[in-house]
């Protein structure tokens, strides 16, 4: 299990990467998610929740604690998130498995749904 210090720091690593990546993954985050969204990220096993707005392809900063509102919410474990961002498993794969669950409005999953296609 991952600590809450471990877990912000891998979240903070996922969206400077974002933000180096090249022009097409943040033209196709933008396109997918046109309307900015609040992300809630709940880590189970740590209890612990974060949020973050992406709008134009692009994350922002990570807030400690639940958002007021949120329109995609993500529960997963600390080691699922790492693994996540570190690359040794897929989103698609974890989500299938139930590792991941993901709640939001069907078009913003169908929206999401074509960023693993």
């Amino acid at each position: 299990m991952a600590t809450k210090k471990q877990v912000e720091e891998k979240l903070t690593e996922l969206i400077e990467r974002l933000d180096h990546a090249e022009d097409g993954v943040q033209d196709t985050l933008a396109d997918a998610l046109p309307e900015t969204r609040v992300v809630e990220l709940y880590v189970a096993d740590i209890g612990e929740r974060f949020w973050t707005e992406m709008a134009v392809g692009r994350l922002g900063p990570i807030h400690d604690g639940p958002p007021e509102r949120a329109d995609i919410r993500i529960r997963l474990d600390s080691d699922d998130l790492v693994d996540l961002v570190d690359g040794r498993a897929s989103l698609f794969s974890k989500y299938l498995a139930g590792h991941v669950r993901i709640d939001a409005s069907v078009g913003d999953l169908m929206r999401l749904r074509r960023l693993a296609g």
